[in-house]
């Protein structure tokens, strides 16, 4: 076999192994927006499990987080997916009890975790955060 042909068969297997990581990011990122849609969906996974209201007992936060992006081809949030759940860790663990028991105090949460994802592709891009158009809780479990 001549280095040529090597250098030919890795290259292809290189590229099909790219197609493949490619699809498989699409498909769990996302979720429930379509391929075709103009605003997708990204899942912001695994859940987000913290626990929350640093008074005496222990109390466990679990939230589902998926985000709307104007633009199918946005890559912000899929780059900077560290710097975002790290934001997002911090603001749900220095929630207080009273703030996640109501309904209001929920949309208030969902609102400041919209902001922050915002407030870090800004920080990291230099701009580009009014492209998260929405901010969605698909599971919100509290253990108190």
């Amino acid at each position: 076999m001549s280095i040529k042909s090597l250098i030919v068969k890795c290259s292809v297997f290189v590229l099909a192994a790219l197609i493949v990581s490619v699809a498989q990011a699409a498909d769990s990122g996302g979720g429930g927006g379509g391929g075709n849609s103009a605003h997708p969906y990204i899942n912001l996974s695994p859940s987000f499990v913290t626990n929350y209201d640093g008074g005496g007992r222990l109390r466990y936060l679990k939230v589902d987080v998926a985000v709307r992006v104007l633009r199918p081809t946005n890559t912000a949030v899929v780059n900077h997916m560290p710097y975002i759940r790290n934001a997002l860790i911090e603001l749900f663990s220095s929630q207080l009890e009273e703030n996640l028991s109501s309904t209001q105090g929920v949309e208030i949460l969902r609102e400041k975790a919209l902001a922050e994802v915002r407030r870090s592709i800004d920080y990291l891009e230099g701009g580009g955060g009014e492209d998260v158009t929405d901010l969605y809780f698909t599971s919100f479990v509290l253990q108190q």
